[in-house]
C-alpha cells in the first residue's frame, strides 16, 4: 500500500470533487477512509465514497453499530495523512480552535501525523480575518494549505475560493506520505519526452516522442516508494502524481538540469528522446518562405547518457535503446559505450509499440547479468516490471550498501 489517508469531506458544493480525489489516490495505491460532515451528505451520498473506497463512511460518532465511539482514536493509529478537501470556513476555523463537535472535527483532534487542508468557499468568506487567521494557525502547526483558485464560483461570484485542481491536491497528498514499497529510500531521476531545438523564432526540430514511457516509469517509481525527479521536455501526456517535475525545452537545458539532479540521485533512467542534432545558429525572428530555399547547418548534440556514465561517482544508470528490430547485441553495445549499468531495448519497428503508442514490449539487459523479457503490455505495467526486475541492482548500488 502506498499510504493510508483519512479524507475529510465538509459541506460545500466542491464536495463532489472529493470523489475524484479519492479515485486518484486509490489509483496510486493508497488506502482511503472517508469521514463526512452531515452537511457534506447533502451534496454527495456517503454510499458513493463507500463503494469507491471499500470502507464504510463515517458521518456520526454514534449511529453506526460497527463503529465504536472511540473509533477516531483507533483510526488515528492507522492513518499517515489527514486530507480535508473541501475544507469549508466552518471546518477550518473549528480545526484551528480545537472544537470537536462532529465526527470530522473530533478526528482532526485525534490525528497524529501530517495534515493537508484544501479550502473551498465563497470569496467573501475566504477573505474574512477569522478564516485567514485560522489557516495561518493551522500552517504554523505544520498543516499544509492548498490555496484555492480564483475564478467564477458556484454562487455566481467571481474571486478566490474555488477548490484547487484535484490533480494538484492528490499530488500534494502523495508527496506527504511516508515512503513505502520495494524502492523506499531511493531517489530516482527519470528523463522523458522529446527536446525542441529552435530553427527560428517559431520553428523547431523535434521528434515524435510523447514522453509516455518516461512518465509511466516516473509514476511507477513513485508508486513503489521512491522519491522521484522527472526531467522532461514538452510532453504529450499528463504529468504523473507524487513526483517533482522539472520542465525544459532544449537539449542544452536538459543537459544543465541533468547535471544538477543526477548529483543527488541513486539511480537515473534516461528515457528522453534527446535531439541528435541542433541548428548551429538559430535565426532571430521568423523565416519567410518567399525568400526561397534555405540551408541550415546542424551540429551534433552531446551524448547526455555517455556524459553521465563517465562521471565518478554517478548514480546507477539505465538507458533506453529504441532499435529497428530486437537487436540485443546492438543494445548491449550501446550500454557499454555509454558506461551504463542496464539497457532497456524496445523494437520501434513493431506495430503498436514504442513511440506514441500506449503499449510497449521490452528486453531488460544489465551488466550484472539480468536478461529479462517483458511481453507486450500497457506502458504503465511495463514500467513497473522494469523497476521490479532492476530493484535488486538499484538497492545494491545505493551508497552505504
Amino acid at each position: 500500500m502506498r499510504g493510508r489517508i483519512v479524507l475529510g469531506v465538509s459541506g460545500g458544493i466542491a464536495a463532489y470533487k472529493s470523489v475524484e480525489i479519492l479515485r486518484l489516490l486509490e489509483k496510486r495505491g493508497c488506502g482511503v477512509r472517508v469521514i463526512m460532515t452531515r452537511h457534506a451528505t447533502e451534496f454527495v451520498n456517503p454510499r458513493t465514497f463507500a463503494v469507491l473506497s471499500g470502507f464504510p463512511v463515517q458521518v456520526s460518532q454514534w449511529d453506526s453499530p460497527t463503529m465504536p465511539g472511540v473509533d477516531h482514536v483507533e483510526l488515528s493509529h492507522w492513518a499517515d495523512l489527514l486530507l480535508v478537501a473541501p475544507a469549508t470556513a466552518n471546518v477550518a476555523v473549528k480545526m484551528a480552535t480545537g472544537i470537536a463537535d462532529d465526527a470530522l472535527s473530533t478526528y482532526a483532534l485525534a490525528h497524529r501525523r501530517r495534515v493537508l487542508v484544501a479550502p473551498a468557499m465563497n470569496t467573501v468568506m475566504w477573505r474574512q480575518p477569522a478564516v485567514q487567521e485560522a489557516l495561518s494557525k493551522l500552517s504554523s502547526r505544520g498543516a499544509v494549505i492548498v490555496t484555492p483558485e480564483s475564478g467564477e464560483l458556484a454562487c455566481g461570484d467571481t474571486g478566490q475560493g474555488r477548490l484547487a485542481p484535484v490533480e494538484e491536491i492528490a499530488h500534494r497528498a502523495l508527496s506527504m506520505l511516508p515512503p513505502r514499497g520495494p524502492l523506499a529510500g531511493l531517489r530516482i531521476l527519470v528523463t522523458a519526452g522529446p527536446t525542441r531545438e529552435p530553427v527560428d523564432g517559431v520553428r523547431v526540430l523535434t521528434n515524435r516522442s510523447s514522453g509516455r514511457m518516461g512518465v509511466a516509469l516516473a509514476q511507477a517509481a513513485a508508486d513503489l516508494g521512491a522519491s522521484v525527479d522527472l526531467l522532461h521536455g514538452p510532453l504529450g501526456v499528463a504529468l504523473p502524481l507524487g513526483v517533482r517535475p522539472h520542465g525544459v525545452e532544449t537539449a542544452r537545458e536538459m543537459e544543465e538540469v541533468l547535471a544538477k539532479l543526477s548529483a543527488g540521485a541513486d539511480a537515473a533512467f534516461l528515457v528522453a528522446a534527446v535531439a541528435d542534432f541542433r541548428p548551429v545558429a538559430p535565426i532571430a525572428g521568423k523565416l519567410d518562405r518567399r525568400e526561397g530555399g534555405l540551408a541550415i547547418e546542424l551540429e551534433p548534440v552531446p551524448d547526455l547518457a555517455a556524459g553521465l556514465g563517465a562521471r565518478t561517482p554517478r548514480p546507477y544508470l539505465a538507458v533506453f535503446a529504441a532499435e529497428d528490430g530486437a537487436n540485443r547485441d546492438r543494445a548491449l553495445e550501446k550500454m557499454g559505450a555509454k558506461g551504463a549499468d542496464a539497457v532497456v531495448l524496445n523494437d520501434i519497428s513493431a506495430p503498436g509499440v514504442g513511440m506514441e503508442a500506449v503499449e510497449n514490449e521490452v528486453w531488460i539487459l544489465s551488466a550484472g547479468g539480468i536478461d529479462h523479457h517483458v511481453p507486450r503490455a500497457g506502458k504503465d505495467e511495463v514500467a513497473r516490471q522494469i523497476l521490479l526486475v532492476l530493484s535488486g541492482e538499484l538497492l545494491a548500488h545505493r551508497p552505504g550498501r
